[in-house]
């Protein structure tokens, strides 16, 4: 208890005057009422606070006391205690920072009701001046208890007086997302700050800017290499720390700390960490956006700096400081540029201030050359007068050579110096040498402090230096000089001075800085050696006092580039870099080799956490390097043959090693394009062997396979990614035997297509224009985040930062013929002219266009450059000047979107929303024939052959079509092949092939000549393939995805051969997985053992499983449940098992088109199916056969069928836009067809009552019908803003559910049309099948986004977590008649049957073929929860006895085991557990939690019998067992 409290209490005894006063009680309650009391007068900046609790403490005034033998209420009191020294820092209402403000105002809310509650309990005894009950008394206790817990909760918070040492782990989490440099600031930074005395002037003006309010934000320090900036910034770093006003630092450095997007997320952890008001504001910010520090540094500005900062500090004047040091050492110019152009123009806006030095390099100087000098204040060293920095260097230059003398004086034996020594001429001599270059000021010192100073300044000043000469030369002497002395022959061996040259060579190639410690593990050289060799470069290298700490660097950029530069250096000194490469490599690839590294090296104890929360054990820095850069270094190697055996040695021994440390350091994004580098760099092409080249495809195969899960988990690369090869990989080949104890598939009829030679990642939207560069070399993208990329096609690495400015989508991107251009259109209406060099505008951007731009090009010869546009027209501009030419070109009613130049320049095709095609005269402007008409849908992309004779186009429909350019009559017929819109085509450089990119997610590469398909389609994307191309060469295909990424693909036929298949029927696979033969085995529980714990093998038959080969667009139950009906874009109908899965009659065969919809008679005899060929067809349930001839009249697709209750009529619904009801026996229509619907009817349902009907249609409503007389029975129901995909009725008929393109569901009273209750949200994509269950309590759905979903149909909740396991757009749901069943059918052509009983049964009654893998897993899923005995699976399946905090459970001890999900891929367990890690291929054909039985041709079956997880999942490693011993 406080002493203020306890006083308070003495001082209510003393004024005690009767016994009632004198109980504990009461004086509990007084001292509560007077903390409150001082709360709430100290809470003035607060005025909903301080209301609330004068009304508290105005109640209790009115009661004498509370019983409290406990002294509760003197506890709260004590927790209370100093509440309100949180508002003494703040003067006023205006100084408290806004996101304190919010907290305050959040807290008064959560309040209120509390002071409610106390004002109503405690008003029922205001008249008796006691609480007598016990219930009142611990009621009362109870509500200030809660009082006290929001206030305790707001002090911890928002105190800004609390030293916040220690951050929660929460903070510290989305802290360390942001993925800060260390040792960047100022106190790891070696180098010394100015000399005092030195720098005076220039130190008190910064000093004066950082602290005057009323000037710029920005203060820019410019200066020449060797000017003395960083010593400036760390003096400026010392002297705002002493005042108080560093707010953090950044000193960057070339080769070590030189990525622009690292300095924001950086100083805004350092800032944070010291300031709790920023903190609270960022931890804000992140907690929305967690991923901000791998933004754009444009966010970072805004989301890291301008945001939090301005609600920390309101419109404060800033009394912070951040300084950036050596912004030109970053390696990425536009970056830099970017950061600046994001930073400079909001300064004023944001409340703190930046110190900011550099040398003038153009992308910096630009920015600052801004007429607004309020946004910055810039000082040039080298324009500071001679004499002033002549002055500081002399001062310098006496003090350290006094300095030098005084040190060696006073050795032993004492260093004879003359008695005038240093001269002052020889001290004038080195100061006019140095120039304004403090640099070498500081190399000429250091070198004479090294030995000898007498002798070695005398050297010095005699050297032949005049100011005139340029200012390296001063530099290039003094490094002469400097080698001269380290590399003597005669002091040194040849050896020693080779060595000493080698050391050089690597320090110099160096990828990152490393400690001598970590340098000499690497390259195998002893530390007091590699000291040794740098003894005599003190001048020029730094090597750090300790060696297990600091990183050796040279001391300036400058020595690099003299050793480097042959008209620098001379032979004798000069450095070739190849040879450190080498050397380097050599040392990577040893350490790789040795046990350093090996299976679960980042000593990661549990499969169930991603790599953010694992405690990895360290990874040593020399084997981190060698994984990160031994690829950098082999590449570099004019001959790397000598090493390629050692390369081989551990791609096959330890590949997955290597990926483990790139996933468990966070590097796995590296990978990829780390493999490709080896594949494909110029040194490595001849000298591969075809065995190795296999097996590093094979490895890149594996990385573009398991991307997301290498990424997310280390142990999941063994787990999870490794089991999913196709068993012709050599990487399984190669692992599979050494891994047994993990999950193994058995693969049916799924074909693992080719995988992309590279992907390409950054994007932060859809990639919906790619094209290549004219020689090969460059891909560029445009994006919907805004934003033009260039990308090396040779490694996949960025080229340089985006380039930024439209302000929206970027539609089209197109290469200049010479590459040296890249134009980009956009929906902000204007295209831009980029440098392809250097990332800058050209020009202003070309405006004209009325509305957004969707597509640009270039003419043949690069002079001109045309525009299409959503204002339906065509522009030409000239490529140099920008200005436009001609008129603009008229004639489209729709979109144009897409265009190209013919190849001799005459002539401009484009293709439109208006389904047409149009050619143009590039001279008139006007058309040149008839536009070409085909396609039933909007034309998204033309394109012409290399020769100009054909025109290829890509349509909506569906289809692509080629045409004669020269008379616009089709060649061929349309090709077909792909399922969706057809989003982009290009001709192959010959003109033999087109490739094609669909919202099917495929590419695809067609016979310009036949129109047949070339090889089989490229997948994997995940979403539209909206853009695809070819290289110059024709070799490759370049596609840009929804997904966010770039891929190329290999165009080269014979790559085909080498795609990975299934394993035949026949054949046995490693580890004894059975392929598709005669048996399979299913675990099943011991029925003698415990549950969960032992299991035994059962063979049983297995059927050889069918499936639709097409789409299934429409599924129902049979009446008594037993069947399944399913329909098909295959053409035929067909009946299966509802237990087993198995059909039950052939194929019903007789549509000529894809069959859309189906129903099934009230008693189960007839089947009626609806078609594409406008047909309708009924057949016996029985014998499959036809009843009668098809049902016609529709004159478009039927799109919906239903039987009427009775069985009589069938109603219909169709494209056409009528509703027909036929009657069912004779097929003759009952009525007129039903019209009002404006476009397509999509869906059609009777009531049960048989006296409505109800219809939902693309014009976005639902219509009511009366079924006698087919009158409208009210107005349309609205509500949704788009198509209404699907409706039905409720079984008691009085409700209507409907679901719609517009992604929601939604419940109408079917009596009066209004709606019953708010939308049902929760799919993220359009609701395409709507259903009720038998007893009308929920609705399932079916929506592209492949999840099925129930609902509470009296709530509006979800039932249960959403039913995952289709791959793509689930078409149809239905209820069976008991509803503990749900079937769907989807476009991935699978049928699946899912157990909807509530609660955790479907775990033991899954039946069919889906077994016991759920159950077998949730049995063995170790909880981190209590501590008790429980059975653990052994290897050799014996159950064993342990205690352990993660002990395994039986399924009945796990809780809400409904709650295994997928996410991503990912089997997630009850707690959010990574379990498995299922590929996107294998989705439609793994059994998924829930399903009971999968119907499809595609099968990937699981085996979970030897699968190791948890804490045991290191056991999966099994490199000793041989196939005998399995």
């Amino acid at each position: 208890m406080s002493r203020r409290v306890s006083r308070l209490l003495e001082r209510a005894k003393l004024k005690a005057t009767s016994p009632r006063a004198l109980s504990a009680g009461r004086n509990s309650w007084l001292v509560l009422k007077k903390v409150l009391q001082d709360i709430a007068e100290a809470a003035d900046m607060c005025p909903p606070l301080k209301t609330v609790l004068k009304g508290v403490v105005a109640v209790m005034e009115h009661v004498d006391t509370v019983k409290d033998v406990t002294d509760h209420f003197s506890k709260i009191a004590s927790r209370l205690e100093g509440f309100q020294t949180i508002f003494k820092q703040y003067h006023s209402q205006e100084d408290v920072p806004p996101v304190i403000l919010r907290r305050l105002k959040r807290l008064s809310e959560e309040l209120e009701p509390i002071g409610t509650r106390i004002r109503e309990k405690m008003g029922q005894s205001v008249t008796k001046h006691i609480f007598k009950a016990l219930k009142d008394e611990e009621d009362i206790k109870d509500i200030f208890e809660t009082l006290a817990t929001l206030l305790e909760k707001y002090q911890i918070e928002c105190n800004l007086s609390i030293e916040l040492n220690v951050l929660d782990g929460v903070a510290e989490r989305l802290l360390e997302k942001l993925g800060h440099v260390q040792h960047a600031g100022i106190d790891s930074q070696t180098g010394d700050a100015c000399m005092e005395d030195t720098r005076v002037d220039l130190l008190e003006d910064i000093g004066v800017w950082s602290r005057d309010p009323d000037v710029a934000h920005i203060f820019w320090l410019s200066g020449m290499a060797g000017t003395g900036k960083s010593a400036i910034a760390r003096s400026v770093c010392h002297k705002l720390r002493k005042s108080g006003n560093l707010g953090a630092s950044f000193f960057c450095s070339r080769g070590t700390r030189h990525d622009v997007t690292s300095i924001i997320p950086t100083l805004a952890v350092s800032l944070a960490r010291q300031n709790t008001a920023y903190r609270l504001a960022l931890l804000d910010v992140l907690r929305n956006e967690p991923d901000i520090g791998h933004y754009t540094v444009q966010m970072q500005v805004e989301q890291l700096l301008e945001k939090p900062l301005c609600d920390a500090f309101g419109e404060r004047s800033p009394t912070l400081t951040l300084v950036i040091d050596a912004l030109d050492e970053c390696s990425d110019a536009k970056a830099t540029k970017a950061l600046l152009s994001a930073l400079v123009p909001r300064s004023r806006c944001i409340p703190i201030k930046f110190f900011l030095t550099s040398r003038p390099e153009r992308h910096i100087q630009f920015q600052f050359n801004s007429t607004q000098h309020n946004l910055h204040n810039t000082l040039r060293l080298h324009d500071i007068e001679h004499s002033i920095v002549e002055a500081d260097i002399r001062l310098y230059c006496t003090r350290r050579l006094r300095s030098i003398r005084a040190v060696d004086e006073n050795q032993e034996p004492p260093y004879p110096f003359p008695p005038d020594w240093p001269l002052n001429r020889d001290i004038e001599t080195i100061t006019k040498q140095a120039g304004k270059l403090f640099i070498y000021a500081f190399t000429a010192i250091s070198y004479i402090e090294e030995e000898n100073p007498v002798e070695r300044l005398s050297g010095l000043t005699e050297l032949d230096v005049t100011p005139e000469r340029p200012v390296t030369k001063p530099l290039d002497d003094m490094y002469s000089l400097v080698l001269t002395h380290a590399l003597n022959p005669d002091l040194q061996a040849p050896r020693e001075i080779q060595g000493t040259k080698q050391l050089l060579a690597i320090i110099l190639v160096l990828r990152e800085a490393l400690s001598v410690t970590a340098l000499s593990e690497l390259i195998g050289l002893p530390a007091h050696i590699i000291r040794n060799m740098l003894g005599r470069l003190h001048a020029v290298i730094y090597t750090p006092a300790q060696d297990d700490s600091g990183a050796i660097a040279t001391f300036h950029a400058s020595f690099e580039d003299y050793l480097t530069s042959p008209d620098r250096a001379p032979e004798t000194f000069r450095i070739d870099l190849s040879g450190g490469h080498e050397a380097l490599a050599t040392a990577c690839i040893r350490i790789m080799v040795s046990d350093a590294l090996t299976f679960n090296v980042s000593g990661c104890r549990t499969s169930y956490l991603p790599n953010s929360r694992q405690d990895f054990a360290p990874i040593s820095n020399s084997l981190l390097y060698s994984c990160l850069h031994w690829v950098h270094h082999l590449i570099r190697i004019p001959d790397p043959s000598s090493l390629l055996s050692s390369v081989d040695l551990v791609l096959r021994r330890k590949t997955l090693f290597w990926l483990e440390v790139l996933s468990a350091s966070r590097n796995a994004r590296l990978a990829l394009g780390l493999l490709h580098r080896v594949l494909t760099a110029e040194n490595m092409r001849d000298r591969l062997s075809p065995e190795m080249a296999r097996f590093l495809r094979d490895a890149k195969d594996f990385v573009m396979l398991g991307h997301d899960a290498i990424e997310l988990s280390a142990p999941h690369i063994y787990l999870s990614v490794l089991p999913s090869l196709s068993p012709s990989s050599t990487i399984a080949k190669t692992f599979w035997p050494k891994f047994r104890n993990v999950p193994t598939y058995d693969v049916t009829g799924i074909h693992r297509a080719l995988g992309p030679l590279l992907q390409m990642s950054g994007h932060a939207g859809v990639v919906i224009s790619v094209a290549f560069s004219p020689d090969g070399t460059r891909v560029v993208s445009g994006s919907w985040d805004e934003a033009v990329r260039i990308w090396d096609a040779r490694t996949g690495d960025l080229l340089m930062d985006p380039l930024e400015g439209h302000r929206g989508i970027v539609t089209s991107v197109a290469f200049s013929p010479d590459g040296a251009v890249v134009i980009s259109g956009s929906l902000d209406g204007t295209i831009r002219v980029w440098n392809t060099r250097t990332g800058e505008l050209m020009m202003d951007p070309l405006e004209g266009h009325g509305n957004g731009v969707l597509c640009v090009a270039f003419s043949p010869d690069g002079a001109q450059i045309v525009s299409g546009s959503k204002d339906h027209t065509l522009r030409l501009w000239d490529a140099k000047t920008g200005h436009p030419l001609l008129r603009a070109f008229e004639g489209h009613t729709g979109d144009v979107n897409t265009v190209m130049f013919s190849p001799d320049g005459r002539r401009v095709v484009s293709g439109s929303a208006d389904s047409t095609i149009r050619i143009w005269d590039v001279m008139t402007g006007e058309e040149v024939m008839e536009p070409l008409r085909g396609h039933t849908g909007t034309v998204t992309s033309v394109a012409f052959s290399s020769d100009g004779t054909q025109i290829a186009s890509g349509s909506e429909d569906i289809t692509i079509r080629l045409w004669d350019a020269r008379t616009g009559a089709p060649i061929i017929d349309p090709l077909v092949g792909h399922t969706d819109s057809v989003f982009s085509v290009a001709f192959s450089p010959d003109g033999a092939r087109i490739v094609s990119g669909s919202a099917d997610k495929t590419v695809r590469l067609w016979d310009a000549a036949t129109g047949r398909p070339v090889m089989q389609p490229f997948e994997g994307h995940s979403d539209y393939v909206w853009s695809v191309g070819f290289s110059p060469d024709g070799s490759t295909v370049v596609s840009g995805s929804a997904n966010r990424t770039i891929r190329l693909w290999s165009a080269d036929i014979m790559d085909t051969n080498q795609s990975p298949h299934v394993a035949p029927s026949d054949t046995a696979l490693p580890d004894g997985i059975l392929s598709q033969g005669s048996q399979v085995e299913v675990l099943i529980d011991n029925e003698d053992s415990a549950p969960g714990t032992n299991m035994k093998r059962r063979s049983a038959p297995l059927e050889r499983y069918r499936g639709h080969s097409g789409t299934v667009r429409c599924v129902a139950f049979t009446p008594d449940g037993t069947q399944i009906v399913s329909g098909s874009e295959d053409k035929t109908v067909s009946l299966w098992n509802a237990e087993t899965g198995a059909p039950v009659l052939d194929p019903l065969q007789g549509h000529g088109e894809l069959v859309t919809c189906l129903a099934v008679s009230p008693d189960g005899s007839c089947i009626a199916s609806g078609s594409a060929d406008e047909t309708i067809h009924l057949w016996d349930a029985r014998t499959g056969k036809q009843r009668s001839d098809p049902l016609a009249g529709h004159g478009n697709w039927v799109q919906s069928l239903v039987f009427s209750p009775d069985g009589t009529r069938v109603i219909s619904g169709s494209s056409d836009e009528t509703i027909r009801v036929c009657d069912a026996r004779t097929g003759r229509p009952v009525m007129d067809p039903l019209k009002g619907h404006s476009s397509t009817i999509w869906s059609v349902a009777i009531s049960p009552n048989e006296t409505q009907i109800v219809s939902g249609s693309a014009d976005a409503t639902l219509r009511l019908w009366n079924t006698t007389t087919g009158d409208r029975v009210m107005e349309p129901l609205k509500g949704h803003s788009d198509q209404v995909f699907s409706v039905a009725f409720s079984p008691d008929g009085a409700r209507i559910v409907s679901g719609s393109m517009d992604t929601t569901i939604r419940l109408w009273d079917a009596r009066t049309g209004g709606a019953m209750m708010e939308p049902l949200r929760g799919h993220t994509n359009p609701v395409v099948s709507v259903s009720f269950s038998s007893n009308g309590e929920v609705i399932a759905s079916g929506s592209v986004d492949t999840t099925v979903r129930l609902w509470n149909v009296m709530t509006g909740v979800p039932v249960m977590k959403p039913l995952e396991g289709h791959s793509d757009t689930v078409c149809s749901v239905a209820f069976s008649p008991d509803g503990t069943r749900l079937v769907s059918g989807s476009y991935d052509n699978t049928i699946r049957i899912w157990d909807v009983t509530p609660g955790d049964s479907w775990l033991s009654s899954q039946g069919g073929h889906g077994s016991t893998i759920w159950s077998g897993i949730a049995s063995s899923m170790r909880l981190p929860v209590a501590l008790r005995p429980a059975h653990t699976l052994e290897p050799d399946h014996t159950g064993t006895s342990q205690s352990s905090p993660t002990s395994q459970a039986g399924p009945k001890d796990l809780p809400n085991l409904s709650y295994f999900c997928l996410d991503s891929g990912w089997i997630k367990g009850p707690q959010n557990e990574l379990t498995m890690w299922v590929p996107r291929d294998y989705h439609h054909g793994v059994i998924m939690p829930r399903t009971k039985v999968l119907i499809g041709r595609d099968r990937a079956t699981l085996d979970v019998s030897r699968f190791v997880h948890g804490d045991r999942w290191t056991e999966c490693y099994t490199p000793n067992i041989t196939s005998s011993n399995s």
